[in-house]
């Protein structure tokens, strides 16, 4: 009574979902779609083969729910069940069907003809995205596999491949060599692929293909064992942030064993909101739709024979550099990096991202990047992360590996980017001075020239910023005129004027701000030091003998005084020298390193061999003749409590922190960088 009732369950699933084909053409779908042709009258030749085809068959149907999965059987073409994808209404009535129609025992002889005609009709009704299939499955026991057959239905699978789907074939068991040569024509002229199972151990060794070949899924395989019953598996994932769906296939050799999988908060996967499990002999699927971060656990027991897993997830996280255009040569930039999801930018909490930058020579430069408004980041928490990067020696394309990391997650997201490094416009100073200045008079100071890479470049004479730093002085008055052509035109040789009207020394800094490259730019230029004094006074004529006899006088009158300085002198002596040894004892002692540009310490400026009276007069000074470095023999470097400053002895362009010339004394922090003579140094603490 019970399997009578079995069995008129069954039949009236089969007639819901196995509908003979009458519609009319739809319109394109979105999705692509695979069409399984089972050769039904050899394969249920074997139960063992009936069982590998199930397996296969809800592997192919449950790897995504963007692919719908169509079943036709050789033995009846006229009706197909589905088209159906996973998680749609009726999927699990549909897969149920497709067992019953394998198990039903029909004793009609396959057409795979009719089969391969009702495909291509079911093509033309659906209309699906390109990336569609037909996969035919067969056995070696078939009599239909002949060359006879081969003819009828080559021009068959020609009208599918016209239609951009490919075509492959699945062999279960031992197969003949009329078989054998069937299924490698058909595959060889379509471009498909032939797998070949033999047993159900064969299954294990196909998964990653068929799924990669058929359904478009590269599968990770995390683990391949063989286990006895008392064995326990436990396998953890992590499943980054905006993770779209997670996906297990899980292969038992022996069909026998408990599997189990568990969020990260220790919730099994079967009560969770969009968890789709289907089980088969060989194959055991689990999905889940946007799963919890964190990490997921994957346990087996009482598992007999060969057990294996592989995982696949969909994530739509990626890593885009924000900045438009190329980067400018040999000068410090920022690189700016953001996390998005389609067109959405998306927050990243308790997460860092690193990029490494491989110049054209094959030298890769590593810079972290952060979004916590320090360095060169504007704003914490916006989604932006920033650092700084370069200066960059070479031109061309660098290129870019980002890769964001979390805190609590093991597991790295990685994306693949480039810059393009080229030449930007600069200013060139060129001096005309010989001397001071003279009050009130007009002169011309110095010219401007603007190249790139040594070729003029005319800008507006708006492009040309600059700004006047006088201290007490007045700031004179500053002229900027163009040499070659005329005010309202573009040029690239500008002549500087200078007038004064106080003494003083001045420095006039120039920059360059334009657009260039699709993005704003600004270059900082050689700064021109301006000096002028007053004319030299008018000075009287002292009568020498009247100073001699007063100089007398006052010496005569301090004679006849008590000799106080026998006292005084040696107090006086005393509290200096007390002073000094109190002064020198809260000096603060040199610190930190310098770095030259390939990441080398050359310079550890608390243990700097130095002369003893240079350490006794001059604890915290270090003079940059005491290095032994080329070009720093015109700086200071100052050490105080909280604070290193670096200052020029004199005014020069040789000497640049962070790319801006060291005209006055500059406090240092770590990472600056100190440019000398055409070498770039990085100042650590």
């Amino acid at each position: 009574m019970i399997l009578k009732a079995f069995i008129a369950v069954l039949v009236t699933v089969i007639a819901l979902a196995a509908v003979p084909l009458t519609a009319t053409a739809s319109e394109p779908a979105e999705n692509p779609m695979t069409i399984i042709l089972i050769d039904g009258s050899s394969i249920r030749q074997s139960e063992g083969n009936i069982d590998s085809v199930r397996s296969i068959l809800a592997m192919i149907a449950s790897i995504s729910t963007d692919r719908k999965v169509a079943f036709i059987d050789a033995e009846r073409p006229s009706t197909v069940i589905g088209p159906t994808a996973l998680g749609s209404t009726g999927f699990a009535e549909s897969i149920a069907a497709i067992d019953s129609e394998l198990i039903s025992g029909n004793t009609e002889r396959s057409d795979i003809f009719s089969g391969l005609v009702q495909a291509n009709t079911l093509i033309g009704l659906e209309r699906p995205a390109s990336g569609s299939n037909v996969v035919l499955i067969t056995s070696g026991s078939s009599d239909e596999n002949t060359n006879s057959v081969y003819k009828r239905v080559l021009p068959l699978v020609d009208q599918l491949i016209s239609k951009s789907n490919d075509f492959h074939v699945i062999t279960i068991g031992s197969v003949s060599d009329t078989t054998n040569e069937f299924a490698q024509s058909l595959v060889s002229r379509s471009g498909g692929e032939y797998f070949l199972i033999q047993n159900n151990s064969e299954i294990y060794k196909a998964v990653a293909n068929i799924t990669s070949n058929v359904t478009n899924t590269n599968l990770e395989e995390i683990n391949s064992s063989t286990l006895t019953l008392n064995d326990i598996v436990s396998l953890s994932v992590d499943v980054l942030p905006e993770t779209k769906n997670l996906q297990f296939f899980v292969y038992l050799e022996n069909s026998s064993g408990s599997i189990s999988l568990t969020n990260p908060r220790g919730l099994d996967s079967s009560l969770i909101d969009g968890s789709y499990a289907i089980e088969s002999p060989y194959i055991r699927s689990i999905k889940i739709d946007d799963p919890t971060p964190g990490t997921w656990l994957l346990d087996a027991n009482s598992v007999n024979g060969k057990f294996a897993v592989w995982s696949t997830s969909q994530n739509e996280l990626r890593l885009t550099i924000n900045n438009s255009g190329p980067v400018p040569f040999n000068q410090p930039s920022s690189l700016v990096v953001f996390a998005s999801r389609g067109s959405n930018l998306i927050g990243i909490e308790d997460g860092k991202i690193h990029a490494y930058v491989t110049t054209p020579e094959g030298q890769t430069l590593a810079y972290t990047l952060n979004d916590s408004g320090l360095d060169s980041d504007t704003v914490a928490g916006d989604g932006y992360f920033s650092g700084a990067v370069g200066p960059f020696n070479s031109t061309g394309i660098h290129n870019v590996t980002l890769e964001l990391s979390w805190n609590e997650i093991e597991y790295v997201l990685t994306s693949e980017s480039s810059i393009d490094v080229q030449h930007f416009p600069s200013l060139e100073i060129n001096s005309l001075l010989q001397g001071d200045l003279n009050l009130s008079e007009r002169n011309k100071v110095a010219t401007i020239n603007v190249n790139v890479d040594g070729q003029p470049y005319p800008v507006q004479y708006d492009d040309i910023a600059w700004d006047i730093s006088s201290g007490d002085s007045s700031p004179g008055k500053l002229e900027i005129q163009a040499n070659t052509a005329s005010v309202d035109s573009q040029d690239w040789i500008y002549d500087v004027f200078m007038t004064v009207d106080s003494p003083g020394q001045r420095t006039v800094s120039f920059a360059l701000q334009l657009e260039y490259g699709g993005q704003s730019y600004i270059y900082t230029a050689t700064p021109l030091f301006i000096s002028s004094i007053e004319p030299p006074a008018v000075q009287s004529v002292v009568n020498e003998d009247s100073r001699l006899d007063q100089t007398r006088l006052e010496t005569l009158q301090t004679s006849q005084e008590f000799p106080w300085w026998v006292i005084v002198f040696p107090v006086s002596l005393a509290v200096a020298m007390l002073s000094i040894l109190i002064n020198w004892i809260i000096q603060a002692r040199p610190k930190g390193f310098l770095f030259n540009d390939r990441n080398e310490r050359v310079i550890d400026f608390a243990n700097l061999k130095r002369g003893f009276f240079s350490k006794l007069l001059f604890k915290n000074t270090i003079s940059g003749k005491e290095l032994g470095m080329v070009g720093f023999e015109s700086v200071t470097f100052k050490f105080t409590k909280g604070k290193i400053c670096i200052e020029s002895n004199k005014p020069s362009a040789s000497v640049r922190v962070d790319n801006k010339p060291l005209s006055n004394k500059t406090e240092l922090v770590d990472k600056t960088w100190i440019g000398v003579g055409g070498k770039l140094y990085s100042f650590v603490q």
